[in-house]
């Protein structure tokens, strides 16, 4: 993800197996902090481990001011549908509030399951449960940063299972975005999955609901590059979701009349002669106005793509996601900072019972 432009920020949606589970929240955000650059979507399992993923987070901006004036993370918080939370969350969202870390609301009604069958009443339920999120938050401190977020789905009623790429999923989504926007707060949605299990066809199909997201207006979208009701990420479906997003940004930009309206000086000029390609106004705008993909995408003529072996979109993705890594570089934090992160991580570790972190190859 650090290697891929079109992506804005990371999360650290991954399951640790080489540390006690009582600080697997802190672990990935440890590990987060030393591989990563861009800001850190992230959660906390626990009430005391909030506070030391705080620490971790000043250690890396420097103080208490500047991560609440630049804050590097959003903590998520998920009530449990129907409108349940716990006292962890609870917990959580007080602590963001009063730090003024910026937190993020994930409602994950499932109509027909967890909610009312009805769209709309999945809406209405999501609603319900993030206003009430919004409220805990809010009396902690009022005016802190909030994100009216979510992960809802429609039931399957003939596999019993929670389609992130079902039509219905898709209008949830983007009911809730249209009610935040009109509350005239921050928007996020779990968009652009699959329920695929291989990047085929269908994982095409159903990652094409990242434009869904671009057009309800989300100001921030998740999901890219996970397949299988969100249980599982392949490397290569986010390079090819990374087009999609690229495409979406590139649709929600919007036309331009861009130096002269319609360019009308420069139609006149050439008339007939329809020679653009070389022209001064084609070699300055060509850029902002065309999106250009990587080479997963294929654009080649036939016969340029049989010399380049006729590769399918897997194959090219493989190609993309190995060039990527060639171009990594661990997050550029100084070495005090790295040994600032360990000693916080280690404490916690100590105390869950595990006297030494597994090594990292950045130290």
């Amino acid at each position: 993800m650090e290697t891929i432009p079109q992506l804005d920020a990371q999360s650290t949606a991954f399951i640790t197996s080489d540390v006690p589970e009582a600080i697997g929240d802190l672990y990935r955000l440890y590990l987060a902090l030393n591989y990563m650059r861009k800001p850190i979507v992230t959660g906390a399992f626990e009430k005391e481990t909030w506070w030391t993923m705080k620490e971790m987070l000043v250690s890396v901006v420097g103080s208490e001011k500047e991560l609440a004036e630049k804050p590097v993370a959003v903590f998520d918080a998920c009530p449990s549908p129907p409108l349940k939370w716990s006292d962890i969350t609870c917990q959580n969202l007080i602590d963001c509030a009063k730090s003024n870390v910026p937190a993020e609301l994930i409602s994950m009604p499932i109509a027909g399951a967890t909610s009312v069958v009805t769209i709309a009443g999945a809406v209405v339920q999501h609603t319900a449960e993030t206003l009430s999120g919004i409220t805990i938050h809010q009396l902690a401190n009022p005016g802190a940063p909030i994100v009216w977020g979510g992960s809802p789905a429609t039931f399957d009623m003939r596999k019993g299972t929670t389609p992130m790429g079902a039509i219905g999923t898709w209008m949830i989504n983007c009911g809730y975005i249209q009610v935040g926007k009109e509350l005239g707060v921050p928007t996020h949605s779990y968009l652009a999955m699959s329920d695929a299990k291989i990047v085929d066809a269908q994982c095409g199909l159903e990652s094409s609901s990242a434009f869904m997201a671009a057009l309800a207006g989300a100001n921030m979208v998740a999901g890219a590059g996970m397949m299988d009701f969100e249980s599982c990420l392949s490397c290569e479906k986010l390079v090819v979701d990374a087009e999609i997003i690229g495409m979406a940004k590139r649709l929600i930009a919007g036309i331009d009349g861009r130096q002269t309206p319609i360019a009308l000086d420069v139609i006149q000029g050439l008339g007939h002669k329809a020679d653009y390609l070389g022209h001064p106004h084609t070699m300055k705008w060509f850029r902002d106005e065309l999106y250009f993909p990587s080479e997963v995408i294929d654009r080649d003529t036939l016969e340029e793509w049989e010399k380049k072996g006729s590769k399918s979109t897997w194959e090219r993705a493989q190609d993309r996601v190995n060039s990527l890594l060639t171009q990594y570089h661990p997050s550029p934090i100084s070495d005090e900072v790295r040994k600032e992160l360990r000693d916080l991580t280690t404490k916690a570790a100590n105390r869950a019972g595990m006297e030494k972190l597994p090594d990292l190859s950045v130290e």
